[in-house]
Protein backbone atom coordinates (compact mmCIF):
# COMPACT_ATOMS: atom_id res chain seq x y z
CA UNK A 1 0.00 0.00 0.00
CA UNK A 2 1.25 3.22 -0.69
CA UNK A 3 0.45 6.79 0.40
CA UNK A 4 0.78 9.74 -1.54
CA UNK A 5 2.13 12.53 0.31
CA UNK A 6 1.48 16.08 -1.05
CA UNK A 7 3.73 18.55 -1.04
CA UNK A 8 2.46 22.06 0.83
CA UNK A 9 3.31 24.59 -1.47
CA UNK A 10 3.95 28.18 0.37
CA UNK A 11 1.87 30.72 -1.97
CA UNK A 12 1.86 33.65 0.47
CA UNK A 13 2.74 36.67 -1.63
CA UNK A 14 6.11 38.21 -1.23
CA UNK A 15 7.09 41.65 0.56
CA UNK A 16 8.31 44.81 -1.16
CA UNK A 17 11.22 44.17 0.45
CA UNK A 18 11.44 40.54 -0.23
CA UNK A 19 10.59 41.43 -4.11
CA UNK A 20 13.46 44.04 -3.89
CA UNK A 21 16.21 41.44 -2.60
CA UNK A 22 15.10 39.15 -5.43
CA UNK A 23 15.80 42.20 -8.00
CA UNK A 24 19.85 41.60 -6.60
CA UNK A 25 19.86 37.97 -6.45
CA UNK A 26 21.68 35.75 -9.46
CA UNK A 27 21.14 37.32 -13.11
CA UNK A 28 18.93 39.70 -11.48
CA UNK A 29 21.42 41.56 -10.36
CA UNK A 30 23.08 43.24 -13.78
CA UNK A 31 18.95 43.53 -15.23
CA UNK A 32 18.39 45.95 -12.31
CA UNK A 33 21.22 47.89 -12.17
CA UNK A 34 21.26 48.15 -16.32
CA UNK A 35 17.36 49.53 -15.56
CA UNK A 36 18.26 51.64 -12.75
CA UNK A 37 21.04 53.66 -14.59
CA UNK A 38 18.75 53.48 -17.64
CA UNK A 39 15.88 55.30 -15.77
CA UNK A 40 18.28 57.49 -13.87
CA UNK A 41 19.48 58.97 -17.46
CA UNK A 42 15.71 59.58 -18.74
CA UNK A 43 14.81 61.38 -15.45
CA UNK A 44 17.64 63.23 -16.22
CA UNK A 45 16.90 63.68 -20.34
CA UNK A 46 13.21 65.10 -18.93
CA UNK A 47 14.17 67.60 -16.49
CA UNK A 48 17.01 68.88 -18.77
CA UNK A 49 14.15 69.08 -21.65
CA UNK A 50 11.31 70.25 -19.42
CA UNK A 51 13.86 73.26 -18.02
CA UNK A 52 14.33 74.04 -21.90
CA UNK A 53 10.97 74.54 -22.31
CA UNK A 54 9.87 76.49 -19.39
CA UNK A 55 13.31 79.33 -20.55
CA UNK A 56 13.00 78.63 -23.87
CA UNK A 57 16.47 79.46 -25.79
CA UNK A 58 16.27 82.28 -28.12
CA UNK A 59 18.08 82.66 -31.62
CA UNK A 60 18.10 85.45 -33.84
CA UNK A 61 17.63 84.85 -37.73
CA UNK A 62 19.16 87.56 -39.60
CA UNK A 63 17.28 87.37 -43.42
CA UNK A 64 16.87 90.37 -46.60
CA UNK A 65 13.09 91.43 -47.08
CA UNK A 66 12.79 93.49 -50.54
CA UNK A 67 9.78 96.21 -49.85
CA UNK A 68 8.13 97.83 -52.53
CA UNK A 69 6.70 99.91 -49.89
CA UNK A 70 8.25 101.30 -46.89
CA UNK A 71 7.95 103.76 -43.84
CA UNK A 72 10.11 106.54 -43.89
CA UNK A 73 12.14 107.75 -40.73
CA UNK A 74 11.00 110.81 -38.84
CA UNK A 75 13.47 113.49 -38.79
CA UNK A 76 14.11 115.99 -35.95
CA UNK A 77 16.07 119.08 -36.46
CA UNK A 78 17.62 120.66 -33.41
CA UNK A 79 18.99 124.44 -34.40
CA UNK A 80 22.97 125.12 -33.05
CA UNK A 81 22.79 128.13 -31.41
CA UNK A 82 19.79 126.39 -29.89
CA UNK A 83 18.29 130.20 -28.36
CA UNK A 84 17.77 133.47 -30.00
CA UNK A 85 21.19 135.71 -28.27
CA UNK A 86 19.25 139.16 -28.59
CA UNK A 87 16.15 137.80 -26.68
CA UNK A 88 17.98 136.71 -24.03
CA UNK A 89 19.87 139.83 -23.69
CA UNK A 90 16.54 141.53 -23.46
CA UNK A 91 15.69 139.09 -20.20
CA UNK A 92 18.78 139.41 -18.36
CA UNK A 93 19.89 136.05 -19.79
CA UNK A 94 23.30 136.70 -21.13
CA UNK A 95 24.35 132.92 -22.24
CA UNK A 96 22.65 129.94 -22.57
CA UNK A 97 19.87 128.78 -19.44
CA UNK A 98 22.00 125.82 -18.70
CA UNK A 99 24.21 128.72 -16.91
CA UNK A 100 22.81 129.19 -13.27
CA UNK A 101 24.24 132.13 -12.66
CA UNK A 102 22.35 134.17 -15.24
CA UNK A 103 18.81 133.57 -13.68
CA UNK A 104 20.28 135.77 -10.35
CA UNK A 105 19.06 138.77 -11.84
CA UNK A 106 15.89 137.08 -14.07
CA UNK A 107 12.38 139.05 -13.00
CA UNK A 108 10.59 135.69 -12.01
CA UNK A 109 7.29 137.88 -10.71
CA UNK A 110 7.25 140.03 -13.78
CA UNK A 111 8.14 137.58 -16.70
CA UNK A 112 6.28 134.39 -17.45
CA UNK A 113 8.46 131.10 -17.78
CA UNK A 114 6.43 130.09 -21.10
CA UNK A 115 6.42 134.02 -22.66
CA UNK A 116 9.88 133.45 -22.25
CA UNK A 117 10.54 130.39 -23.99
CA UNK A 118 8.54 131.72 -26.39
CA UNK A 119 10.56 134.65 -26.75
CA UNK A 120 14.47 133.03 -26.92
CA UNK A 121 13.41 129.79 -28.91
CA UNK A 122 13.37 129.38 -32.51
CA UNK A 123 9.97 128.74 -34.54
CA UNK A 124 9.15 126.95 -37.11
CA UNK A 125 9.64 129.88 -39.84
CA UNK A 126 13.20 130.65 -37.86
CA UNK A 127 13.95 127.07 -38.95
CA UNK A 128 12.57 126.07 -42.37
CA UNK A 129 12.80 127.58 -46.16
CA UNK A 130 10.90 124.59 -47.35
CA UNK A 131 10.42 121.28 -46.66
CA UNK A 132 8.78 118.14 -48.91
CA UNK A 133 8.74 114.03 -48.75
CA UNK A 134 8.19 113.11 -52.48
CA UNK A 135 7.74 116.14 -54.01
CA UNK A 136 5.07 117.30 -51.88
CA UNK A 137 4.80 119.12 -48.68
CA UNK A 138 1.42 118.16 -47.70
CA UNK A 139 3.03 114.59 -47.12
CA UNK A 140 5.24 115.92 -44.34
CA UNK A 141 4.06 116.28 -40.38
CA UNK A 142 5.70 119.22 -38.82
CA UNK A 143 5.83 118.49 -34.64
CA UNK A 144 7.79 120.80 -32.16
CA UNK A 145 10.05 119.45 -29.49
CA UNK A 146 10.64 121.38 -26.76
CA UNK A 147 13.79 120.88 -24.70
CA UNK A 148 16.29 122.19 -22.20
CA UNK A 149 19.38 121.88 -23.63
CA UNK A 150 18.99 121.83 -26.78
CA UNK A 151 16.16 124.44 -27.34
CA UNK A 152 13.15 123.64 -29.57
CA UNK A 153 13.59 121.29 -31.95
CA UNK A 154 10.93 120.48 -35.30
CA UNK A 155 10.31 116.73 -36.27
CA UNK A 156 9.36 116.02 -39.80
CA UNK A 157 7.32 112.59 -40.09
CA UNK A 158 5.90 111.61 -42.79
CA UNK A 159 2.39 111.79 -43.11
CA UNK A 160 1.90 107.85 -45.81
CA UNK A 161 3.00 105.48 -44.04
CA UNK A 162 3.52 103.06 -46.83
CA UNK A 163 4.53 104.71 -50.17
CA UNK A 164 6.60 103.51 -52.74
CA UNK A 165 10.46 103.19 -52.07
CA UNK A 166 12.12 104.73 -54.77
CA UNK A 167 16.40 105.44 -54.77
CA UNK A 168 16.09 108.92 -56.38
CA UNK A 169 16.51 112.04 -54.18
CA UNK A 170 12.97 113.84 -55.42
CA UNK A 171 11.45 111.09 -53.67
CA UNK A 172 12.53 111.17 -50.19
CA UNK A 173 12.95 113.96 -47.85
CA UNK A 174 13.99 117.38 -49.04
CA UNK A 175 14.60 120.42 -46.63
CA UNK A 176 15.64 123.75 -46.44
CA UNK A 177 17.24 124.81 -43.51
CA UNK A 178 18.31 128.90 -42.49
CA UNK A 179 20.29 130.58 -39.95
CA UNK A 180 20.58 134.39 -40.19
CA UNK A 181 23.91 136.87 -40.07
CA UNK A 182 23.85 137.43 -36.31
CA UNK A 183 24.13 133.86 -36.12
CA UNK A 184 27.34 133.68 -37.45
CA UNK A 185 28.64 137.28 -36.35
CA UNK A 186 28.32 136.83 -32.96
CA UNK A 187 27.78 132.83 -32.06
CA UNK A 188 27.12 131.97 -28.15
CA UNK A 189 28.03 128.21 -29.02
CA UNK A 190 31.01 126.19 -29.29
CA UNK A 191 29.79 124.24 -32.03
CA UNK A 192 29.99 126.29 -35.62
CA UNK A 193 26.20 127.25 -36.79
CA UNK A 194 24.69 123.99 -38.03
CA UNK A 195 21.82 121.33 -36.94
CA UNK A 196 21.06 118.65 -35.20
CA UNK A 197 20.28 115.97 -37.00
CA UNK A 198 18.10 112.96 -35.55
CA UNK A 199 17.29 110.20 -38.26
CA UNK A 200 14.90 107.70 -35.43
CA UNK A 201 11.76 105.75 -35.89
CA UNK A 202 9.13 106.85 -36.52
CA UNK A 203 6.99 105.59 -33.07
CA UNK A 204 10.09 107.13 -31.14
CA UNK A 205 9.63 110.66 -30.56
CA UNK A 206 12.80 113.01 -30.61
CA UNK A 207 14.09 113.85 -26.35
CA UNK A 208 17.31 115.04 -25.20
CA UNK A 209 16.92 112.56 -22.20
CA UNK A 210 19.30 109.60 -22.30
CA UNK A 211 17.41 106.45 -23.47
CA UNK A 212 18.65 103.22 -22.89
CA UNK A 213 16.14 100.97 -24.11
CA UNK A 214 15.66 103.18 -27.19
CA UNK A 215 19.10 103.72 -29.12
CA UNK A 216 17.36 103.45 -32.78
CA UNK A 217 18.73 106.87 -33.17
CA UNK A 218 21.65 107.52 -36.09
CA UNK A 219 22.89 111.57 -36.24
CA UNK A 220 24.55 114.11 -38.04
CA UNK A 221 25.59 117.26 -37.75
CA UNK A 222 25.21 119.74 -40.53
CA UNK A 223 26.68 123.12 -41.26
CA UNK A 224 24.78 126.19 -42.16
CA UNK A 225 25.65 127.18 -45.79
CA UNK A 226 26.33 123.20 -46.90
CA UNK A 227 24.05 121.04 -49.45
CA UNK A 228 24.13 117.21 -48.17
CA UNK A 229 23.06 114.09 -49.40
CA UNK A 230 21.99 111.50 -47.17
CA UNK A 231 21.50 108.31 -47.88
CA UNK A 232 19.52 105.72 -45.53
CA UNK A 233 19.77 101.64 -44.93
CA UNK A 234 16.94 100.13 -43.10
CA UNK A 235 17.46 97.08 -40.41
CA UNK A 236 14.03 95.68 -38.82
CA UNK A 237 13.90 94.01 -35.34
CA UNK A 238 11.67 91.81 -34.20
CA UNK A 239 12.44 91.08 -30.60
CA UNK A 240 10.10 88.70 -28.25
CA UNK A 241 9.39 89.50 -24.78
CA UNK A 242 10.19 87.66 -21.69
CA UNK A 243 9.88 88.33 -18.22
CA UNK A 244 13.93 89.83 -17.78
CA UNK A 245 14.30 91.66 -20.92
CA UNK A 246 10.13 92.44 -22.02
CA UNK A 247 8.92 94.42 -25.00
CA UNK A 248 5.78 96.04 -25.50
CA UNK A 249 3.57 96.26 -28.55
CA UNK A 250 1.04 99.16 -27.42
CA UNK A 251 0.42 101.47 -30.35
CA UNK A 252 0.60 104.91 -27.81
CA UNK A 253 3.66 103.45 -26.42
CA UNK A 254 7.09 105.12 -25.98
CA UNK A 255 10.12 104.36 -24.59
CA UNK A 256 11.64 107.65 -25.14
CA UNK A 257 8.81 109.11 -23.58
CA UNK A 258 8.57 106.86 -20.51
CA UNK A 259 12.77 107.30 -19.83
CA UNK A 260 11.86 111.24 -20.33
CA UNK A 261 8.81 111.33 -17.81
CA UNK A 262 10.65 109.28 -15.44
CA UNK A 263 13.49 111.86 -15.65
CA UNK A 264 11.61 114.83 -15.34
CA UNK A 265 9.58 113.68 -12.39
CA UNK A 266 12.39 112.96 -10.45
CA UNK A 267 13.93 115.97 -10.92
CA UNK A 268 10.95 118.34 -10.05
CA UNK A 269 9.90 116.21 -7.11
CA UNK A 270 13.31 116.51 -5.85
CA UNK A 271 13.27 119.96 -6.12
CA UNK A 272 9.43 120.61 -5.72
CA UNK A 273 8.75 122.83 -9.18
CA UNK A 274 9.09 122.73 -12.79
CA UNK A 275 10.39 124.40 -15.72
CA UNK A 276 8.27 124.65 -19.08
CA UNK A 277 10.30 122.59 -21.20
CA UNK A 278 9.14 119.56 -18.56
CA UNK A 279 5.75 117.73 -19.06
CA UNK A 280 4.70 118.15 -14.75
CA UNK A 281 2.24 119.01 -12.69
CA UNK A 282 4.13 121.14 -10.65
CA UNK A 283 3.94 124.77 -10.75
CA UNK A 284 7.56 126.76 -12.14
CA UNK A 285 9.91 127.55 -10.35
CA UNK A 286 9.50 131.45 -8.97
CA UNK A 287 12.58 132.26 -7.79
CA UNK A 288 16.50 131.95 -8.44
CA UNK A 289 17.37 129.59 -5.86
CA UNK A 290 14.55 127.42 -7.12
CA UNK A 291 15.30 127.30 -10.66
CA UNK A 292 19.41 126.98 -10.19
CA UNK A 293 18.87 123.52 -8.11
CA UNK A 294 16.55 122.74 -11.03
CA UNK A 295 18.60 122.92 -13.75
CA UNK A 296 21.29 121.55 -11.74
CA UNK A 297 19.68 118.51 -11.31
CA UNK A 298 18.49 118.16 -14.58
CA UNK A 299 21.39 118.82 -16.14
CA UNK A 300 23.50 116.22 -13.95
CA UNK A 301 20.28 113.62 -14.43
CA UNK A 302 19.32 113.85 -18.31
CA UNK A 303 22.02 111.79 -19.26
CA UNK A 304 22.90 109.85 -16.00
CA UNK A 305 19.52 108.71 -14.52
CA UNK A 306 20.66 104.57 -15.27
CA UNK A 307 16.47 104.75 -15.88
CA UNK A 308 16.66 101.03 -17.65
CA UNK A 309 12.99 100.27 -16.56
CA UNK A 310 10.96 101.28 -19.45
CA UNK A 311 10.23 98.12 -21.79
CA UNK A 312 11.56 98.60 -26.03
CA UNK A 313 9.17 98.18 -28.72
CA UNK A 314 9.20 94.81 -29.76
CA UNK A 315 9.33 95.71 -33.76
CA UNK A 316 11.14 98.46 -34.44
CA UNK A 317 13.52 99.75 -37.22
CA UNK A 318 16.90 101.77 -37.41
CA UNK A 319 17.70 104.14 -39.74
CA UNK A 320 21.29 104.23 -40.45
CA UNK A 321 22.08 107.34 -42.44
CA UNK A 322 25.60 107.83 -44.48
CA UNK A 323 26.53 110.82 -46.00
CA UNK A 324 27.45 110.16 -49.85
CA UNK A 325 28.00 114.30 -50.64
CA UNK A 326 28.49 117.52 -48.59
CA UNK A 327 29.73 120.50 -50.30
CA UNK A 328 29.96 123.89 -48.38
CA UNK A 329 29.95 127.32 -50.12
CA UNK A 330 31.86 128.48 -46.98
CA UNK A 331 34.85 128.01 -43.83
CA UNK A 332 33.68 129.41 -40.73
CA UNK A 333 36.71 129.74 -37.66
CA UNK A 334 35.54 130.70 -34.32
CA UNK A 335 38.53 132.45 -33.48
CA UNK A 336 38.79 134.36 -37.02
CA UNK A 337 35.88 134.38 -38.30
CA UNK A 338 35.19 134.94 -42.25
CA UNK A 339 32.91 133.92 -45.52
CA UNK A 340 34.38 133.11 -48.52
CA UNK A 341 31.21 134.51 -50.20
CA UNK A 342 29.54 137.41 -49.36
CA UNK A 343 27.04 137.26 -46.91
CA UNK A 344 24.02 136.53 -48.66
CA UNK A 345 20.59 134.78 -47.77
CA UNK A 346 21.53 131.54 -50.13
CA UNK A 347 25.10 131.41 -48.28
CA UNK A 348 22.97 130.79 -45.19
CA UNK A 349 20.73 128.32 -46.23
CA UNK A 350 21.23 124.48 -45.60
CA UNK A 351 20.20 121.77 -48.15
CA UNK A 352 19.50 118.14 -46.73
CA UNK A 353 18.13 115.61 -49.29
CA UNK A 354 17.26 112.17 -47.41
CA UNK A 355 15.96 109.00 -49.59
CA UNK A 356 16.61 105.18 -49.56
CA UNK A 357 19.70 103.37 -51.02
CA UNK A 358 18.14 100.69 -51.95
CA UNK A 359 14.98 98.31 -51.53
CA UNK A 360 16.29 95.87 -49.35
CA UNK A 361 15.54 95.46 -45.36
CA UNK A 362 18.05 93.66 -43.22
CA UNK A 363 15.16 91.64 -40.59
CA UNK A 364 16.97 90.41 -37.06
CA UNK A 365 13.88 88.21 -35.71
CA UNK A 366 14.06 86.45 -32.86
CA UNK A 367 12.75 83.00 -32.81
CA UNK A 368 12.08 80.44 -30.14
CA UNK A 369 14.48 77.65 -30.83
CA UNK A 370 12.36 74.88 -28.59
CA UNK A 371 9.15 74.01 -28.31
CA UNK A 372 6.58 71.50 -28.14
CA UNK A 373 7.46 69.50 -31.20
CA UNK A 374 10.86 69.29 -29.92
CA UNK A 375 10.26 68.30 -26.96
CA UNK A 376 8.24 65.01 -27.78
CA UNK A 377 10.15 64.35 -30.39
CA UNK A 378 13.49 64.62 -27.66
CA UNK A 379 11.26 62.89 -24.58
CA UNK A 380 10.44 60.01 -27.38
CA UNK A 381 14.09 59.27 -28.27
CA UNK A 382 15.26 59.32 -24.64
CA UNK A 383 13.07 56.89 -23.79
CA UNK A 384 12.99 54.76 -26.89
CA UNK A 385 16.64 54.57 -26.96
CA UNK A 386 17.37 54.02 -22.83
CA UNK A 387 13.96 51.86 -21.73
CA UNK A 388 13.29 50.37 -25.42
CA UNK A 389 13.02 47.38 -26.71
CA UNK A 390 16.58 47.00 -27.88
CA UNK A 391 17.63 48.16 -24.59
CA UNK A 392 15.71 45.12 -22.84
CA UNK A 393 17.12 43.28 -25.49
CA UNK A 394 20.21 43.85 -24.76
CA UNK A 395 19.89 42.98 -20.88
CA UNK A 396 18.32 39.70 -21.94
CA UNK A 397 21.11 38.91 -24.23
CA UNK A 398 23.62 39.42 -21.27
CA UNK A 399 21.02 37.66 -18.95
CA UNK A 400 21.59 34.37 -21.31
CA UNK A 401 25.11 34.91 -21.71
CA UNK A 402 25.43 34.99 -18.38
CA UNK A 403 23.33 31.64 -17.49
CA UNK A 404 24.23 29.45 -20.60
CA UNK A 405 27.93 30.27 -21.00
CA UNK A 406 29.73 32.32 -18.12
CA UNK A 407 28.08 30.55 -15.55
CA UNK A 408 28.22 26.86 -16.42
CA UNK A 409 32.16 27.49 -17.54
CA UNK A 410 33.17 28.87 -14.30
CA UNK A 411 31.03 25.99 -12.35
CA UNK A 412 32.89 23.38 -14.53
CA UNK A 413 36.51 24.66 -13.87
CA UNK A 414 35.38 24.71 -10.18
CA UNK A 415 34.72 21.03 -10.54
CA UNK A 416 37.56 20.30 -13.04
CA UNK A 417 40.30 21.41 -10.15
CA UNK A 418 38.31 18.91 -7.58
CA UNK A 419 37.87 15.41 -9.31
CA UNK A 420 41.59 13.96 -9.42
CA UNK A 421 41.59 14.15 -5.27
CA UNK A 422 38.28 12.45 -5.33
CA UNK A 423 38.68 10.04 -8.34
CA UNK A 424 42.14 8.86 -6.09
CA UNK A 425 40.06 8.33 -3.27
CA UNK A 426 37.68 6.34 -4.97
CA UNK A 427 40.65 4.30 -6.68
CA UNK A 428 41.89 3.32 -3.34
CA UNK A 429 38.81 2.65 -1.68
CA UNK A 430 38.12 0.27 -4.35
CA UNK A 431 41.16 -2.04 -4.09
CA UNK A 432 40.85 -2.04 -0.52
CA UNK A 433 37.41 -3.87 -1.24
CA UNK A 434 38.50 -5.67 -3.76
CA UNK A 435 41.51 -7.39 -1.83
CA UNK A 436 39.19 -8.22 0.77
CA UNK A 437 36.91 -9.90 -1.25
CA UNK A 438 39.63 -12.20 -2.06
CA UNK A 439 40.90 -12.85 1.34
CA UNK A 440 37.44 -13.19 2.41
CA UNK A 441 36.94 -16.11 -0.45
CA UNK A 442 40.09 -18.07 0.20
Amino acid sequence: MSVKVEETVDNQPLDLKQKCINCFRGPNTLRTVVTLICVAVVVQQITICSLKLHNRPITTYTHFDFNQTITYPSVTFCREPPYKHDKLSDYGLYAHPRLTSTWRNFNFSGISLDELWEEITYDADDFFVQYGLDTQRDNVKLTPVMGFITGRCYTVSPKVLDIKVSTTLKNGYSITLQHFASDLEDPISILPPGYHVHVHYLREPFTEVEVYNGGLVDYLYVNTGEKVDVKLKVDEYIMISEVQDPCSNEDNYSANMCTTQHVTDVVAESVGCSGPWMQSDLPYCNNFEDMRNLISSYVSTYQNHEYESCPRFCRSYLYNAYVTDRQKHYTWDPQNFELTNNVDRSNLQTQIYIHFNNMMVSVYEERFNYDWNLFLSDLGGSIGFLLGLSVIGLIDIIGNLWIDLIRPSVVKRKKDTSVPAFQTNVATITNNEELKIDQWRR
